[in-house]
């Protein structure tokens, strides 16, 4: 192992979209969401997708608004299943979680409880009781960064569905962060297939999205997205193999 690398937390994917498991409908209607919210739309996207529900929250509201991404694990029959992640913000006096599999949800906690995460984790995770078992929850806080100064662009050429999911994510990342494109090819079954993954650093970390995988948050000592040899030892990581990386 480089020594670059200290050591991973990785999240496979997103609880119900990555793993088959479906969603239990709502038990009473919710109120009207509070603002209008556009998803990127990508496979196991949950981290990538608070991620940009965060940028444009603070876009909308100002750099002092409230909100954290809430992170965790789970279990299912003594297995270990993909994590996921919300976010929890607070808006006009009320507490909410955001979640891609139920969109917005007010939460029973006071903004003087907002910051307990134990707490508000147990209502933001009500709706899988019963088909997972939530564990870790943890806070993820961003902190302010600049645009990307030469962000990537999305072709309508893209046909591939990884390296659409991730030209997707990237586009909408950079408008807030440095984030750095790749394409890589890796074996998978006997059949060497192309694959796409975006770098951006979140929460201190050095984040890569890949399709497949979802977001995994990487402790690095440098917490740079243009350090191509990097991105390419993180990325043999996740899909070992990886080979032939490609700037976009």
């Amino acid at each position: 192992m480089t020594g670059f690398i200290r050591a991973a937390a990785v999240i496979l994917g997103c609880v119900l979209l990555a793993d088959g498991l479906r969603a239990a409908p709502p038990a009473t209607a919710k109120p009207p969401a509070p603002f209008l919210h556009t998803r990127i739309g990508v496979a196991n996207g949950c981290f990538v997708e608070s991620v940009a529900f965060g940028d444009d929250l603070r876009a909308r509201q100002g750099e002092g608004t409230w909100y954290r991404l809430l992170q965790w694990g789970a279990k299912e029959a003594d297995e270990v299943v993909a994590g996921h992640a919300v976010v929890v913000f607070e808006h006009r006096g009320k507490v909410w979680s955001y979640d891609i599999n139920y969109g917005f949800t007010p939460l029973e906690v006071t903004p003087a409880e907002k910051e307990n995460v134990e707490l508000v984790a147990k209502q933001a995770t009500a709706p899988y009781v019963g088909k997972i078992t939530p564990r870790y929850p943890v806070y993820r806080e961003d902190f302010p960064a600049e645009p990307d100064p030469q962000p990537p662009l999305m072709s309508d050429a893209v046909e591939e569905r990884d390296v659409r999911d991730a030209a997707l994510v990237a586009v909408r990342l950079a408008k807030h962060r440095p984030v750095t494109l790749v394409e890589f090819d890796y074996p998978k079954e006997g059949v060497t297939r192309r694959g796409a993954a975006v770098a951006f650093v979140y929460n201190g970390r050095l984040c890569v999205y890949s399709p497949p995988a979802g977001t995994v948050p990487f402790r690095v000592k440098a917490l740079s997205v243009e350090n191509v040899r990097q991105i390419q030892e993180l990325l043999r990581r996740i899909h070992p193999g990886a080979s032939n990386l490609m700037m976009r």
